[in-house]
């Protein structure tokens, strides 16, 4: 399906079809709507000729009667029309946000800001009086043709002054198109600039570069205004001419008509009939041209966004698979980052449940991309990675996440409640409260958040915005620890640790194993790894060793002073 020229994507192509009786039922009130318009100057001509001639105050009291009524119901179908197209763009919102949201979860968040701007733009655009106005072009044809049934010339002057609008509206659009876009994708970055700014405050306010960030932010921000400028420059110009054009069309209508009346072609009512005529066969064409600025930015919006999901498929449906026992299998698992570098390549390890890996290396080395992998938050770009047999791959992402515990580098709280975090915002079920004490408490965090302003029901900003880094940290371990998943990712857990944060992260490891969960634990520091059963080492992407810990460990340990001897 196209639309203004641009293929929707299937997903957006779903949507539209499922507010297709919205969209009917709109233009078909735009059609009574736009035959009540004759009302006004049907009733002109009643009134010079007969009401005036006859001097019916009886007839001029009825035909007033009905013109009123006329104009109640056309005011009562434009209400109903202006509700069907709002209706029609929170249909939109209801069906086509979720995707965008899930898109953007999955391809780790990549461009799913941008693409919940472009949508509110296409749906703020659907219920706005600017699709009002193109539901009424098309029927202006109507208002030609009844000019027509005046007199001929009378039709001849709509139909020449109409061709002439939608000339300038071509061009309205031929010229500012390229500039609207360029705005568009000017103020898109500046945007983004703006969200890193407010996410990295601190350190620029650290680092003395807040003049700096400022004055580049501005300059961003100037480029995409100036080309907006530009880009309403060049279409206000047009409207301008257009808005002059239309009442000197209306002006021409009364000088033609009276010349016709003049030579007794038509009846003095006929001369403002015409006049009212004109206006209105000319006003949706002139709407138009107003709120082309509006309309060339939710049709750049709506192309964005048909790009953005233009590779959704059709959603799986998943077999529900049996509960897990943990058994983690790697099978020369690969990833390439930006420019095709690849980062990570030729990993292939097996964990049974109740052993614990350890994953070492230098900074660079791939081990935060290896615990993306494991954890599922990112698919290999090759090899497989299966729990039980089962490739992450065929379960539902959602029903995974349930059985994989996963503490990445930085905490990654989210905006809520301490509760609504540690239960990764599943608060509707009976034994949620019972299940975020018990993972508080394994991860010996239960007294620290009793100590908190609310306890477990303090609220806190984006990425722990009013914790410490300690505190944040040891949530999110009580996060990952949540429903006592099989499955443990810990990546770098003790990097904002004390020494006792430290041992209450030991002893909760020692615990998991305990029960026979499989912890993959990534660090730094070696002393964490003492209760791994094996070492994995990586460099530059590759695993370079790979074995019990013990002996991994002696390989690594420098040689004596007497050895080197």
């Amino acid at each position: 399906m196209k639309i203004a020229g641009v293929q929707l994507a299937p997903a957006i192509e779903s949507a539209v079809l499922a507010c297709r009786r919205h969209f009917i039922a709109a233009a078909a009130f735009s059609f009574f709507i736009n035959l009540l318009y004759l009302a006004p100057p049907i009733y002109m001509l009643q009134v010079y000729d007969r009401v005036v001639a006859t001097g019916g105050k009886l007839t001029l009291l009825f035909i007033t009667l009905a013109l009123g009524i006329a104009l109640l119901t056309l005011s009562a179908l434009d209400g109903i029309r202006a509700r069907l197209l709002l209706r029609a763009s929170v249909r939109l919102d209801t069906i086509i946000a979720p995707k965008i949201l899930k898109r953007g979860i999955a391809s780790n968040g990549s461009g799913a800001v941008q693409a919940m701007r472009d949508f509110d733009a296409v749906r703020q655009m659907v219920g706005t009086p600017v699709l009002a106005g193109l539901l009424d072009a098309p029927w202006a044809p109507i208002y030609i043709l009844v000019a027509f049934l005046l007199h001929f010339w009378i039709g001849m002057l709509a139909l020449a002054s109409g061709a002439i609008l939608l000339v300038l509206a071509w061009l309205n659009q031929r010229r500012t198109r390229r500039a609207s876009e360029a705005a568009a994708e000017q103020m898109a970055l500046a945007h983004a600039a703006a969200h890193t700014l407010s996410l990295n405050n601190h350190t620029i306010r650290a680092l003395g570069m807040a003049g700096r960030i400022v004055d580049r932010q501005l300059q961003q921000r100037a480029t995409a205004l100036e080309r907006f400028a530009d880009s309403q420059f060049a279409g206000s110009r047009i409207a301008a001419f257009s808005r002059f054009f239309r009442l000197f069309i209306q002006s021409i209508a009364l000088g033609l008509g009276a010349l016709l009346a003049i030579e007794g072609f038509i009846s003095a009512g006929a001369i403002i009939a015409a006049s009212i005529l004109l206006g209105r066969a000319l006003q949706p064409v002139e709407a138009i041209i107003n709120g082309w600025p509006t309309i060339n930015a939710g049709r750049s919006a709506l192309l964005r966004l048909s790009d953005t999901l233009g590779q959704d498929t059709a959603q799986r449906i998943y077999t529900r698979l049996p509960e897990p026992q943990g058994r983690l299998t790697v099978e020369n698992v690969g990833m390439r980052g930006s420019g095709g570098r690849p980062i990570l390549f030729g990993v292939s390890l097996d964990i049974a449940p109740g052993e614990m890996l350890g994953v070492i290396g230098p900074s660079g080395a791939g081990k935060t991309t290896f615990a993306k992998i494991a954890a599922g938050a990112i698919a290999p770009d090759t090899g497989a990675v299966r729990i039980d047999g089962a490739q992450y791959g065929d379960w539902d992402p959602d029903e995974l996440g349930r059985h994989v515990g996963y503490l990445p580098q930085e905490p990654s709280l989210f905006e809520g409640t301490i509760k609504e975090n540690i239960a990764r915002f599943d608060v509707d079920g009976d034994m949620v409260d019972e299940q975020v004490v018990a993972a508080a408490k394994q991860a010996a965090v239960h007294e620290m958040i009793l100590a908190l302003s609310e306890g477990y029901d303090t609220r806190i900003g984006p990425l722990g915005k009013g914790l410490s880094a300690g505190q944040a940290q040891r949530i999110a371990l009580a996060r990952a620890l949540y429903r006592d998943p099989v499955l443990l990712i810990l990546d770098e857990p003790n990097a904002f640790l004390d020494a006792e944060g430290e041992e209450a992260l030991m002893r909760c490891v020692v615990e998991a194993l305990a029960r026979k969960r499989t912890v993959v634990l990534i660090a730094h520091r070696r002393g964490v790894l003492d209760k791994a059963d094996r070492l994995l080492v990586l460099e530059n992407g590759r695993p370079r060793m790979l074995g019990l810990a013990a002996e991994i460990a002696a390989r690594l340990a420098p040689p004596s002073p007497r050895a080197s001897a």
